[in-house]
């Protein structure tokens, strides 16, 4: 008899069984009872972006990695997205990224319902990141600088037509 599909005892063995030892865990959360990790995700080309690992079971059943995706694109306000299917049959999305952009102070995310969340920022000790999970129809993220003004927003609201 074989055992299979032996569950981790923690999220970061679980985390770890799927993941080169270089993707340095950075934050380490819950939303709504379903644990995440952003970490570094360096790239063959030498790049360092950002990565989101979610994780189903509990402590006593053990944990299983459900979904894992990393990006960079050299911005200094990087935003990435991964669905998260719920209890409650609910999909929502975690949004991450991180901020390099010292005059980002703020990061809101307008879900389907056209309701503003305020995504939550943390300073690691590699970069500020920040996240948060809504219902989405498409991206909309916005960051915000002191003075409440706008300093990047996604989708960028100017549009350009070729001919």
């Amino acid at each position: 008899m074989s055992v299979t599909g032996c569950k981790s005892k923690t999220v970061e063995e679980e985390f770890y069984k799927s993941h080169k030892k270089s993707r340095e865990i950075v934050y380490q959360g819950t939303v709504l009872e379903r644990p995440f990790i952003l970490y570094k995700a360096p790239f063959d080309n030498g790049n360092v972006g950002i990565g989101a690992a979610v994780f189903d079971g509990s402590d006593r059943k053990g944990w299983s990695l459900s979904s894992s995706n990393s990006l960079y694109d050299g911005n200094k306000f990087l935003v990435d997205t991964t669905g998260i299917n719920f209890k409650d049959n609910v999909r929502r999305h975690l949004i991450f990224g991180y901020i390099d952009d010292p005059d980002i102070i703020r990061v809101e995310m307008i879900d389907k319902y056209n309701q503003v969340i305020d995504a939550t920022i943390i300073q690691t000790n590699w970069k500020r990141v920040f996240y948060g999970l809504v219902e989405i129809h498409e991206l909309k993220v916005i960051a915000y600088d002191k003075n409440n003004r706008i300093v990047t927003e996604i989708p960028d609201r100017i549009t350009s037509i070729e001919s």
